[in-house]
């Protein structure tokens, strides 16, 4: 888990406008007063909303209204937005990776805290005394295990004046209001009349948590109904565009053509190779030459011309000379013969033009054959602009892809509707939110929107009571105290089994087991913080806590109460580091450590919180006048 922004607006502590990123490591903050900004306080109302509106404690004096907004990473890389006006509502927002945007988880608080949990955060008390670090939590600030003062005794003076605010743990570092005059009668009628008004405002909060619970509910269910039926809209769409054979207007076996298309061209190449073995092996490889016309024949011409010449010879002569004409004979014969070969060729030409033209019809008849399925196929492929068959394929497929889709909408889709609640889900959200709305405009009207915790109301009404019967207020339970010197009858509780029971949780161990490992660690850390004052720190199997001085071995609760506030921080110090390395959740620290921690040892304290920097994620709030320690960063809250 990492904290990668903190928002703040009218928050107390802070700037009255901040807005501060963060990374892993050691950064140090710097606040605007002597007062550390209280970073783990509003953390922790922040990511464990009580619905009440306790966050508003730290809403600035004088503010009118005031905002907070914390940014976190989960484990899972997945990003978290919790965003929540001070006193008033809040949301949850998870960061769409497809979209890049920020959407509404949750506006419920029970919710809300149900979402991080699941998202890294642990159960509060876990966080709160693991990982938050605040001089509110050290033990001399808590009441005393032994017996307390009686009325009018020494430890009277230590109780707190009558009417001073009791800090709460949403309030660790308020100013205190100014002490009142004295207790009256008619403070304690006014009293009276706001524990009324709180109890009623409280029941009306509680109302109004209720209908937004429901209302956040009904919303919820209204958004997955409207996006399922946009969702089946869409798919119902995308499932009729899908195209067909019927749709494209090609013959309903174009799937199987396709598919066979290949073998096809091979029949074809092959059926084109035997027919032209076929014409090689009868002749008719190339075509013939050409024959001359018997007119363009020189030796016909010739034998014709001699043979007419002697004859004409033979008819003009007398005597021996007309036997010339008898030579005309052997002239007019071979020009016969020459006449009778040049038909003898024709006569072959035609029997070979017959057999080249039977070639050729079967050369058409297979181009034909060939060349319409072919043609199918390339019109069904630029149909679906598809350059290879495989494409066409998946065009093809994506129909019977669609169809399951569409039926498992269809279904869900009919569940809804036949739901009566669905069809006036709209109405219900309206009605809750007007409801809502009303409720909140009659807080407003009895209390300007705050009214105190009803608790603290009643310990303020039973200090009064008893201020005017005459006896010393009684602290009451929960209150936190101031720490004050102790004497030597006085004793501490060992602070030690609460986070060792908490962090035995995360471990999966037990006490005995998980100080095993945890003793050297925090030795260490417990020598170096009271000056080896202490050597050996043992806890038994119930986390209870005994130091070892020179010549002596003290238990943890009657220390005094420098020794058992830097014991604590030995140990918790340790079950940081521990806890943090293996969670990898942020550690938050308000420092302000100054009348525990000696100056000279103030520089090593920050070496420590440097080192489990390295491990997870630490943020150290010091007060303006607080010289920054050395850190990966520092930042002004």
């Amino acid at each position: 888990m990492l904290i990668l922004e903190l928002a703040v607006q009218g928050v107390r502590g802070f700037s009255p406008s901040a807005r501060v990123a963060f990374k892993a490591g050691y950064t140090v903050l710097v606040s605007p007063t002597e007062i550390p900004a209280p970073l783990a306080g509003l953390t922790t109302a922040l990511v464990y909303p009580d619905g009440r509106g306790g966050d508003g404690a730290f809403l600035a004096p004088g503010a009118k209204g005031g905002r907070a907004g914390l940014s976190v990473q989960a484990a899972d890389q997945s990003l978290w937005r919790l965003v929540r006006d001070l006193g008033g509502q809040g949301a949850l927002n998870k960061l769409n990776r497809q979209t890049n945007q920020f959407e509404v988880v949750t506006q419920d608080a029970a919710e809300l805290s149900q979402a991080l949990r699941a998202a890294g955060f642990p159960a509060r008390p876990t966080f709160e005394q693991l990982f938050t670090f605040t001089v509110g939590q050290l033990p001399s600030r808590r009441p005393r295990a032994s017996a307390k003062a009686p009325a009018g005794g020494p430890g009277a003076a230590a109780a707190k004046p009558l009417g001073q605010r009791v800090q709460s743990a949403f309030d660790q570092y308020a100013n205190e209001l100014p002490t009142d005059t004295g207790p009256s009668v008619e403070k304690l009628a006014a009293l009276e009349n706001e524990l009324a008004v709180a109890k009623e405002v409280a029941g009306i909060q509680f109302r109004m948590d209720g209908l937004q619970a429901d209302a956040f509910k009904a919303e919820h269910r209204l958004r997955v109904y409207e996006e399922l039926r946009d969702k089946l809209e869409a798919a119902r769409a995308e499932l009729f565009k899908a195209p067909t054979p019927q749709s494209l207007g090609l013959p309903d076996d174009i799937i199987e053509r396709v598919r066979r298309s290949g073998d096809e061209k091979k029949r074809r190449a092959e059926a084109f190779a035997r027919l032209e073995r076929e014409r090689a092996d009868a002749g008719l490889g190339d075509e013939p030459p050409r024959i001359e016309p018997l007119w363009k024949d020189a030796r016909i011409l010739a034998a014709i011309a001699a043979g007419l010449a002697l004859l004409v010879a033979g008819g003009v002569l007398e005597g021996m000379g007309r036997f010339l004409a008898l030579a005309a004979i052997p002239a007019f014969t071979f020009a016969g013969l020459l006449a009778l070969r040049f038909i003898e060729e024709l006569q072959h030409r035609s029997r070979e033009g017959a057999k080249r033209e039977v070639f050729e019809v079967r050369r058409k008849k297979l181009e034909d054959e060939f060349g319409l399925a072919a043609s199918i196929v390339d019109t069904a492929l630029d149909k679906v602009e598809a350059n290879t068959p495989d494409e066409f394929f998946t065009v093809m497929a994506k129909r019977e892809e669609l169809q399951p889709a569409v039926a498992a909408l269809e279904l869900e889709f009919a569940d809804y509707e036949s739901d009566p609640e669905t069809a006036s889900l709209a109405d219900t959200v309206a009605r809750l939110k007007a409801e809502h709305e009303a409720l909140n405009q009659q807080l407003l009207n009895m209390s300007g929107g705050y009214a105190r915790e009803t608790r603290e109301i009643e310990r303020e009404l039973q200090r009064m009571r008893e201020a005017l019967a005459g006896k010393a207020p009684s602290a009451a339970a929960g209150e936190e105290f101031s720490a004050v010197p102790t004497g030597p009858n006085e004793t501490f509780d060992d602070p030690c089994p609460a986070p060792m029971a908490l962090a035995c949780e995360i471990f999966s161990t037990d006490p005995s087991t998980l100080w095993g490992v945890l003793r050297d660690r925090c030795v260490q850390y417990l020598v170096a913080l009271t000056d080896k004052r202490y050597h050996a720190v043992d806890l038994d199997a119930h986390g209870r806590a005994t130091v070892q001085a020179p010549g002596r071995a003290i238990a943890a609760g009657e220390l005094p109460a420098k020794d058992l506030d830097l014991l604590y921080l030995a140990l918790r110090l340790t079950l940081a580091e521990k806890a943090g390395a293996q969670t990898r959740l942020p550690v938050l620290i308000e420092d302000a450590f100054g009348g525990v921690i000696d100056p000279a040892k103030q520089g090593l304290f920050a070496r420590m919180l440097k080192h489990i920097g390295t491990l997870t994620q630490v943020l150290h709030v010091i007060g303006a006048s607080q010289p920054p320690p050395p850190a990966d960063a520092v930042q002004a809250v």
